[in-house]
């Protein structure tokens, strides 16, 4: 009998979730009785597969901070069942969401030979906190990269696949932390709620940053057209 679904996010192509961890969550709730899907990066699926993301939403949803995971959701106007996050809480954190203990299993396997995998550069890209957006516009404003629009005072994040990976810059400008990049590594800006960014801001350097590697991109192009 199948006590319900359950779809685990291992973000694979970085390493902020223990894959081992995974492994063993999912062959206990298995056991249990649950129906376990794992899915490799939620972020892409959610900008590739847009439409898978509706079924997933009538899932539990295991895998980062509740806050990151319900705003990739809010973006395309779903709200998932339940968030569990394996990030951050221990195995015994999680399974205890469903009332379930570590079977302690000798014959688990440590590593899984269908485990999702994720080559290439991953999906990375800001998520929008709707209880705390202000409707402001500094990071639409700070953005060079178009990926946010504004209208009737509302931010939206419209060409996700526009960001520069690796660049958290516009959510260090947003005055209400509202703005998350699920895939970084600190707090706030991952999602977390405890502020363990500490690093100060400067919005005029971060703001020329962007225009140089917007203006390096620009004269690469450039060339690139120019006839021999």
């Amino acid at each position: 009998m199948n006590k319900g679904n359950i779809t685990i996010c291992i973000c694979a192509s970085r390493s902020i979730i223990d894959k081992d961890k995974v492994v063993e969550v999912s062959h206990t709730l298995s056991k249990a009785g649950y129906t376990v899907a794992m899915e490799a990066d939620l972020c892409e699926k959610a900008i590739i597969s847009p439409s898978d993301m509706k079924e997933i939403a009538s899932t539990t949803v295991v895998a980062c901070y509740p806050r990151a995971v319900n705003a990739l959701f809010d973006r395309l106007h779903l709200k998932p069942a339940e968030v569990v996050d394996i990030r951050n809480g221990s195995k015994e954190d999680v399974l205890s969401k469903f009332d379930l203990k570590d079977l302690e299993d000798p014959k688990v396997l440590k590593y899984l030979k269908d485990f999702p995998s994720k080559k290439g550069e991953d999906a990375w890209f800001p998520v929008l906190d709707r209880e705390r957006c202000s409707g402001c516009g500094k990071c639409y404003d700070f953005c060079l990269f178009g990926v946010y629009t504004m209208g009737d005072g509302e931010v939206e994040v419209t060409h996700p696949a526009n960001c520069k990976i690796n660049c958290p810059a516009c959510a260090r400008t947003c005055p209400s932390k509202a703005v998350i990049f699920p895939k970084y590594p600190k707090s706030p800006i991952n999602g977390g709620l405890e502020d363990e960014e500490t690093v100060a801001v400067n919005q005029t350097l971060l703001y020329n940053d962007a225009l140089r590697y917007r203006l390096s991109q620009r004269r690469a192009g450039v060339s690139l057209l120019k006839k021999n």
